[in-house]
């Protein structure tokens, strides 16, 4: 007999996090269900041991002798055992885990929320924050606090929230950090891929390319020309591991050319370097270079973007002059630990959507340079996924660390 104590304290919302695929040599064990409000179910590789109201000792159950069962499931089962992380697919598999779910959104919130921003205030995660709050109060009947958490490259902030209780009250607000640091920082103390789900993504800004005027370069194509002629350009970034210093690794990788990353404290010294000709080029957040490029202290080359952007509506997309792959972008979202009950998570979602659909929502956004994209829950995480696997991509082989 094999049995493992639940880690929930209620015992609400605990489902097996093997799933329903796991292999253990020719033995398939299926998930049967969980131990909601007192009850007992079973995960098993051969007969079935039922739930068992009253009984809350354990959440799960081989029933059959552990000789029977391969080192190798042992092994997975007891590493799967120790993490908090559940699979919301097991736990909706079961009728009664659903119902409790149902019936815990239909009641939530009862108190605010909190939006943990893991970046220091005034930033744009702040912005979106503040302007969600009152309107949640309106559509949910409770609004949110934002409380500023930065540190350790977002680390600090994003693990309080992994540690929070699963109850839809702590939601992380975060940008491409998340999906990038999941691969640049070495032993988090959490697993980013699997103990969130996405909630919403907000909106995003394109990068530019800029260029020092003193590189005598305005298109995609000259800049190429003059890093091949040169034996290689410099571009700048507001430092190792950002977004912008991922869209300089993406451009280099779609057109060859060699380029040598300059890393900064921030944008503003970075962009005032390219304005002064001491670095070549910059992939720079678009609202914060539109006034360089209508004054001519720096000139754009091309927007990562697939179509042009209002704000500098002569500036082609890399799509345009035939470059392709180039990503580079500031996006922002919501997410949630991952078991958080999805009902929870699907109400905030359309309250959240709904706010940023809303033409005040989109003028104030506009006003910062953001533009909303909706995406569905379940788009939203397929894009987290393609991140997470683009993002850790260009890391591993530029070979990028952070001291």
């Amino acid at each position: 007999m094999h049995a493992a104590a639940c880690p929930s304290s209620n015992c609400s919302s605990f489902a097996c996090p093997a799933r329903n695929d796991v292999r253990a040599g020719h033995q398939s064990p299926r998930f049967l269900g969980s131990c909601p409000l007192g009850q007992r179910a079973a995960i098993s590789f051969y007969p079935v041991e039922p739930c068992r109201p009253g009984k809350c000792r354990a959440s799960w159950r081989v029933t059959k002798p552990a000789a029977r069962i391969s080192p190798m499931a042992r092994k997975f089962m007891d590493l799967h055992m120790s993490h908090a992380s559940l699979s919301r697919r097991a736990v909706l598999a079961c009728p009664a885990v659903a119902m409790s779910a149902r019936a815990q959104a239909q009641t939530w919130p009862t108190r605010q929320l909190r939006f943990v921003v893991p970046f220091t205030a005034g930033g744009s995660l702040d912005i979106v924050a503040r302007l969600l709050s009152p309107r949640l109060q309106e559509l949910i009947g409770q609004g949110a606090i934002t409380e500023n958490r930065p540190g350790g490259g977002t680390i600090i902030g994003t693990d309080a929230v992994a540690k929070a209780p699963a109850d839809g009250y702590t939601i992380l607000l975060i940008a491409n950090s998340f999906t990038i640091n999941a691969t640049l920082i070495r032993n988090p103390p959490f697993d980013a891929r699997r103990e969130f789900t996405g909630v919403n993504f907000l909106c995003f800004n394109p990068h530019v390319l800029v260029a020092s005027p003193r590189l005598n370069a305005g298109t995609v194509a000259e800049v190429v020309a003059a890093a091949r002629a040169r034996g290689g350009l410099s571009y700048a970034s507001s430092g190792t591991g950002t977004s912008l210093h991922l869209g300089g690794l993406s451009f280099q990788a779609s057109t060859g050319a060699p380029l040598t990353h300059i890393p900064y404290r921030g944008s503003a010294q970075a962009i005032t370097d390219v304005i002064s000709g001491q670095v070549d080029l910059m992939f720079a957040n678009l609202p914060d270079a539109v006034g360089a490029v209508r004054e001519g202290r720096v000139r754009a080359i091309a927007v990562a973007d697939s179509s042009r952007h209002a704000l500098l509506p002569e500036v082609p997309t890399f799509d345009e002059v035939g470059v392709q792959g180039v990503v580079s972008n500031s996006w922002f979202g919501m997410v949630a630990r991952a078991d958080v009950p999805a009902p929870i998570l699907d109400r905030l979602h359309s309250a959240v959507a709904q706010a940023l659909a809303e033409p005040a929502s989109i003028a104030r956004l506009a006003q910062v340079g953001l533009t909303t994209r909706p995406m569905a829950r379940p788009q939203f995480n397929e894009f987290l996924a393609a991140e997470f696997e683009r993002n850790g991509r260009l890391i591993v082989e530029n070979g990028v660390t952070v001291d």
